[in-house]
């Protein structure tokens, strides 16, 4: 990327910082279910207003004409979401309907031809404590809600994180003999033309761009401060959360002014825009194997801005709420001495994407970015990353030292995977407390009780922090697991098994939020719902603790252009979904989360397990006959393994799981002719090397004598199966 002069100088910023977008998530919310269909269609109904249409239908524009725009933008803001400015509230939409028992309900749909997802921003959202909002696809195979009064913000506004397809429903439920008559005003509908969500995605960061899970600073508890932002609906950002000296969890989330600049254009900021934010914690891909989405049910909707700082471009947010103890935060600490070491890094969301990290190992210096616009001498300049890059949606990323505090966020730069290009990050140091105004200083916020401290280390949330447990290896492949047409190891299967359970093991009274999950297949069914269950007991589960009905907000990707088309989906599949438990189960020892799956097959559902280990080891278990077993008597499985699932545990004391390193011994690289090149350690004489589709289709194979062996490759992407001796290894192949 090329400069042009000064006025160029915002165009440059944002392509760095800002990324018009439409997302996927569910807000903290405050769990139930909507109104059965059954009492919505005119049975067991007082009353009715049928006379009202149901949906409202957005006006088209011409989406190849904005995507055409896109492609020749230079510079500038790149816009993925078009947004509808509307006025829909109870009075001039929808329907309501009285039930017998006196509870208004008010449904209103919306739809917009065409697009991958909506979301949408309640301008008015005054309503009393006894009712409930909820957004689900038209289909009901995502619910976003309850939100309640609880989820209402001083300004009054509310957005909401989008749903799949290209219609919704919103529906309002208020109890006869509540405190007041509710206020709803959707104000905005934002229709996603892209699809960012869709896997793979015209949004993927770049290949030299690195998870970081899949690199040695994943396992720093940094990460967890770092969070994906959407501004008003439209834009991407980055932040962080960070520590202030009275140690108080105070929610303040570090970016970049520029995300606040209205339409993404110039300064000062709109700091409104700041209630109509969304902020995304540990969006990231588990495991480092990065075929799999990472959840985005761990959201805070809304915020203020405490100060901000357009000189130097700086900006701290703070979040409207706490942040739950099960998202698991990290406030990091942060440097404003000006003595700092290499290496530095940066963790961030380029385009919207998983959880990336940059490195640079040698020493950052002092330079003037902008000059005229910024201050000058008052960013730090990285010239050239060892690994990694930045791109747009990765401003306000935080950068860190080698203390692992933080010394300045990303304003803009030209790092590219193809060129050398330097990025450019505002210190810390310059805003902090040099006031030009009120408000435009870091140290009244980050330094409350005058401590006139210089760095300060980060910190866990107050209390006893949660912890992810997992039974997941470093080593463990996960291709499919599948027999023919028998079905699946842990799920819908022709041996009639409907039970599946993993093991987990704490030391001492422990409480449990949550519960991660990655499923092959499946998706939500209010008929014929899946149900998640916590199980007390020894060697097998046994006395039943907490029972839910399985409902994750992101259930489902829709495709509605031919751009998209070989994308295949199937609601929760190839994601990590988290489950937020309707209330706090309290475990000690031993105990099992057990997945029952509904007898009707029309919605198979279908978890990803580990490959069967050649240790025999074993946390999984399915019922069959009355009674538990391992799955090493799993005829479909004939081995040990562990369930993809994972669980949020405030623990008390030490938790019962072995440590594990892992280091590869198979390396892959696809030659330009399109030949795959797999590189050993030492020689082999009888290594087996597999090709797989996504969906574990078998499409070839080799026998390895010596150290590589070559194969051809098809386009796209595949998974590389690597055998020998008792060695097993999976590698993710791009041509």
């Amino acid at each position: 990327m090329k400069t042009r002069g000064r006025s160029l100088f915002f165009a440059i910023l944002l392509l760095f910082g800002l990324l018009h977008v439409s997302f996927i998530s569910a807000q903290v919310s405050h769990g139930g279910m909507p109104c059965p269909e059954h009492l919505l269609d005119g049975s067991g109904l007082r009353s009715t207003s049928p006379d009202k249409s149901l949906y409202v239908t957005m006006p088209s524009f011409d989406v190849d004409s904005l995507l055409r725009e896109d492609s020749l933008a230079s510079y500038g803001t790149l816009r993925f979401a078009h947004k509808f400015r509307v006025s829909l509230d109870m009075e001039n939409s929808g329907a309501t309907t009285y039930l017998e028992d006196g509870t208004k309900v008010w449904r209103v749909g919306i739809t917009s031809s065409g697009a991958f997802s909506l979301n949408l921003l309640f301008t008015e959202f005054e309503i009393p404590s006894q009712a409930r909002v909820f957004l689900y696809s038209p289909d009901r195979s995502t619910i976003l809600g309850s939100f309640t009064s609880a989820n209402r913000q001083e300004s009054g506004v509310l957005p909401i994180a989008p749903i799949s397809g290209d219609s919704l429903v919103v529906e309002y439920e208020e109890p006869a003999g509540a405190d007041f008559e509710g206020r709803l005003r959707i104000g905005e509908v934002n229709h996603d033309y892209v699809g960012f969500r869709l896997l793979p995605s015209k949004l993927q960061a770049q290949e030299c761009e690195v998870d970081i899970n899949c690199n040695e600073l994943g396992n720093l508890p940094q990460k967890r401060s770092v969070c994906l932002i959407i501004v008003n609906g439209t834009y991407y950002c980055t932040g962080s959360l960070v520590n202030n000296t009275a140690k108080d969890d105070a929610p303040y989330v570090l970016s970049a002014s520029h995300c606040l600049f209205p339409d993404g254009a110039n300064p000062p900021i709109d700091a409104k825009m700041a209630e109509t934010s969304v902020f995304f914690f540990n969006y990231e891909v588990p495991y480092c194997y990065s075929d799999i989405k990472g959840t985005m049910e761990q959201t805070i909707a809304g915020a203020t801005v405490v100060a901000s700082n357009s000189d130097y471009d700086m900006l701290l947010f703070k979040l409207s709420e706490p942040v739950p103890v099960d998202y698991r935060p990290y406030y990091s600490g942060w440097n404003v001495s000006g003595v700092m070491m290499p290496p530095f890094y940066m963790i961030h969301h380029p385009v919207g994407d998983l959880k990336k990290v940059a490195i640079e190992n040698d020493a950052v210096t002092t330079h003037s970015f902008m000059s005229g616009l910024f201050e000058e001498k008052s960013h730090w300049r990285v010239y050239r990353w060892d690994l990694g890059i930045s791109e747009g949606g990765s401003s306000g990323s935080p950068l860190f030292d080698s203390d692992n505090r933080i010394v300045g966020a990303l304003s803009g730069g030209q790092s590219d995977c193809n060129t050398t290009g330097a990025d450019s990050f505002y210190e810390l140091l310059r805003p902090w407390s040099q006031p030009k105004e009120d408000g435009a200083y870091l140290a009244q916020w980050l330094d409350p009780i005058n401590s006139e401290a210089v760095v300060l280390d980060g910190k866990e949330s107050n209390g006893t922090p949660c912890v992810r447990l997992s039974n997941i290896r470093p080593t463990d492949d996960f291709l499919p697991k599948t027999e023919s047409s028998k079905g699946y190891a842990a799920g819908h299967n022709d041996k009639g098994y409907l039970r599946y359970a993993e093991k987990f093991s704490v030391e001492g009274a422990s409480v449990i939020y949550g519960i991660y999950f990655v499923p092959f297949m499946g998706s939500y069914s209010e008929m014929n719902p899946v149900r998640v269950s916590i199980y007390s007991g020894d060697s097998e589960p046994t006395h039943l603790l907490h029972e839910q009905v399985l409902k994750i907000s992101n259930t489902q990707y829709y495709s509605s252009t031919k751009k998209f088309k070989d994308v295949e989906v199937d609601s929760w599949a190839g994601k990590e979904n988290y489950l937020r438990l309707d209330s706090a189960v309290s475990v000690n020892g031993n105990f099992f989360v057990v997945f029952d799956l509904p007898e009707n097959t029309r919605r198979k559902f279908a978890l990803k397990h580990s490959d069967v280990r050649s240790d025999g080891s074993n946390t999984a278990y399915f019922y069959h006959d009355g009674k538990w077993h391992t799955f090493q008597e799993n005829p479909l499985a004939n081995g040990g393994t562990s369930l993809m699932v994972d669980v949020v545990c405030q623990c008390m004391s030490q938790v019962s799981q072995p440590e594990y390193t892992y280091k590869r011994k198979t390396s892959a690289v696809v030659k330009e002719n399109g030949r795959l090149y797999v590189f050993f350690d030492s020689n082999k004489d009888n290594a087996q090397v597999s090709l797989y589709d996504m969906l574990g289709r078998f499409l070839g194979s080799v026998t390895c004598r010596g150290d590589k062996a070559l194969m051809d490759v098809p386009e796209g992407v595949t998974l590389l199966r690597v055998v020998y001796d008792d060695y097993s290894e999976t590698l993710r192949v791009v041509r």
